[in-house]
């Protein structure tokens, strides 16, 4: 069960920075949620992901939702397959924790940036998890199997906190980072991010991944779905997660 991520919610840094007219290009777009909200508020939008499945559904929610200035393209964050000094703004969420040369990444957003271009990143903090409600213990040792799972991937689930020197080591002016939690404490928002966490722990991945690497057995996974389940109907549970956000201006020359 995907959660709903609103351009107002995940995007809220950058968009007082774009206007009607911009060319603005996500990076990591996956299957363009964000990238479609945000086409609201440019003239046009250009979505990129180097999964080809999650480009190929970016495209059927383009065109079943009628939006016609966004695209969407299979392509590499080291190489945007963009002139350079060619677009206005660029947007980063949930990208850079997940690769393994982040500081590349962030040049090869600056080089497609006009001068006085805005880059806007954001990265899950892990260190600021906040949980409650009934098995604690289960939750937060689901976190430790897929912090643990990330890293074992090569991704970095405490990249938040570096944004605002990637920014600046790649030439960023004007450079402000950020930390937002977004928090899960009515019904509705209890219900659906808990049985998110519980289909997690059915995931082929998830569940192939934590018991390869000793990590979980089938068991305890199955232990962990019940718990997140349990999770989702307590009127005591409650869940926030700290976002780094970090948004900043390619120099004019």
């Amino acid at each position: 069960m995907a959660m709903v991520r609103s351009a107002q919610v995940y995007a809220d840094f950058l968009l007082p920075f774009l206007t009607a007219q911009d060319h603005l290009v996500d990076v990591g777009c996956g299957s363009g949620e964000l990238t479609l909200e945000l086409a609201g508020f440019v003239g046009r939008v250009m979505g990129v992901d180097i999964d080809e499945v999650e480009i190929a559904d970016a495209r059927r929610r383009a065109s079943r939702l009628e939006v016609t200035n966004a695209d969407f393209h299979v392509g590499d964050a080291y190489s945007l397959r963009l002139p350079s000094d060619h677009v206005d703004a660029v947007f980063a969420h949930s990208t850079l924790e997940a690769l393994d040369r982040p500081q590349d990444a962030v040049a090869e957003m600056k080089r497609v940036l006009k001068p006085g271009g805005m880059v806007a990143v954001a990265s899950v903090e892990y260190a600021g998890l906040i949980l409650a409600g009934p098995h604690p213990e289960l939750g937060r040792r689901f976190y430790e199997i897929r912090e643990r799972l990330w890293q074992l991937d090569g991704a970095d689930p405490y990249r938040g906190r570096e944004l605002r020197g990637l920014l600046l080591g790649a030439g960023f002016v004007d450079v402000v980072a950020t930390t937002k939690c977004i928090s899960y404490g009515k019904p509705d928002t209890v219900k659906e991010f808990g049985l998110g966490r519980a289909e997690d722990c059915t995931d082929d991945w998830f569940v192939t991944s934590a018991e390869d690497h000793g990590l979980a057995s089938t068991e305890e996974l199955a232990e962990m779905q019940r718990a997140w389940l349990d999770w989702s109907d307590s009127p005591t549970s409650y869940a926030a997660f700290a976002w780094c956000r970090a948004v900043g201006r390619n120099p004019s020359p």
